[in-house]
């Protein structure tokens, strides 16, 4: 399984005036399924056509297996593609399987082991001798799956390959790429706008914005810990509220008064630096705030809310999504949160109703005030 490094990767356009890629420095490990993520014109197309040789970056290096590839062909880098659109040809389901063996000149009975094992995996070896027209999309992205395997390439490229798939067979599907994947070993990247799909299945994600990689790691850890609010609003949506730090407990405990007469928050923070009467944004996601009737028994409850910060709140709207119930909460200093509850939540609020909503410490994140704000939590 090949071991990918990229090192100081830029990619310019019309004598530099457009910065596609910029300064990327990345590992990807062996065996990773690791997806891009990011808004559109972000740089994580070109930095795929970067890692598969189709471009050619402006400075920077691109290793595999400790190799340097980058001025290699795409043929030689051991990588297959499966894009959104199937590019299958008017031929047997086996021709297209083996035809990337086939023009190579490769032994007969090389071909034929490939195929036999590749149409196995994805479960067509007994439909090679059909011609797949009429074919579901989700078979004929399995018949380009198989021709990738088939061609013995170590490295996955993925360019939303699930992107033409009904929603509902790409929630299926996904789970099926994700075995064939680990089963043959390969090492696979993926180009997706789908953010559920790459938080189901990957291994790492890598977040990007404006050519640059602004972090990259488990899916859980980013989704609970991002390290900005770009990154946060992007994967899942946030609540923001604005204020300042009133009190400072070294080294890494804050207490922070949202403007206009707000609630404080005391937050733990170990991964960036505040000072006193700094400008700051907390930050919190929607499934992660109670929501309590004025007259509730915390003392007599049998959950445990020891440590949780409360505030006064108003609930002003509510709505359904189909999988949860959406709460829009107003706080006492007019700034506006939304809540969300699975349909199962017992509390049926009237509207207006005034409520205490509840948050623990170690779910709210804090973050140093940016120059334009509206710019950082714009997904665009």
């Amino acid at each position: 399984m090949p071991h990918i490094t990229l090192d100081g990767v830029t990619k310019q356009f019309n004598d530099g005036a457009v910065i596609a890629v910029n300064n990327v420095n990345l590992t990807i490990n062996d065996g990773d399924f690791v997806f891009l993520l990011g808004p559109s014109g972000c740089g994580k197309t070109s930095l795929l056509r970067i890692i598969s040789g189709l471009l050619q970056p402006t400075q920077g290096r691109v290793l595999i297996d400790g190799v340097d590839v980058t001025n290699n062909p795409p043929q030689t880098r051991g990588i297959a593609f499966v894009f959104q659109n199937f590019n299958i040809f008017p031929r047997t389901v086996w021709d297209n399987c083996t035809y990337a063996l086939e023009v190579q000149d490769y032994p007969h009975d090389y071909i034929i082991e490939q195929g036999e094992r590749a149409l196995k995996i994805v479960g067509l070896a007994d439909r090679a001798d059909e011609y797949p027209i009429g074919w579901g999309n989700g078979d004929l992205q399995r018949l380009g799956i198989a021709r990738a395997i088939c061609s013995g390439a170590r490295i996955l490229i993925m360019d939303e390959p699930l992107g033409s798939l009904d929603p509902k067979i790409s929630a299926e599907f996904r789970w099926e790429l994700r075995h064939i994947i680990k089963d043959t070993h390969l090492t696979a990247i993926q180009v997706t706008h789908n953010q559920e799909e790459a938080m189901a299945i990957g291994d790492r994600i890598i977040i990007m914005r404006d050519g640059q990689l602004l972090q990259e790691d488990k899916p859980e850890t980013l989704y609970k810990s991002p390290l900005s609010l770009f990154v946060g609003n992007f994967l899942g949506g946030i609540n923001i509220l604005e204020g300042y730090v009133t009190h400072i407990d070294p080294p890494d405990l804050y207490q922070v008064k949202i403007r206009l007469g707000g609630p404080k928050y005391t937050i733990f923070a170990n991964y960036t630096r505040f000072f006193l009467d700094e400008n700051v944004v907390i930050a919190f996601r929607p499934e992660d705030v109670y929501l309590f009737p004025l007259k509730y028994d915390y003392a007599n409850s049998q959950a445990d809310w020891t440590g949780i910060i409360l505030s006064d709140a108003t609930i002003i709207s509510r709505y359904h999504t189909g999988k949860e119930r959406r709460f829009i909460v107003e706080l006492d200093n007019g700034d506006q949160i939304e809540v969300a509850k699975p349909e199962t939540f017992k509390y049926r609020f009237t509207l207006p109703e005034q409520i205490q909503i509840g948050i623990f410490m170690e779910d709210i994140r804090i973050f140093k005030y940016p120059k334009n704000l509206t710019q950082e939590m714009d997904l665009q």
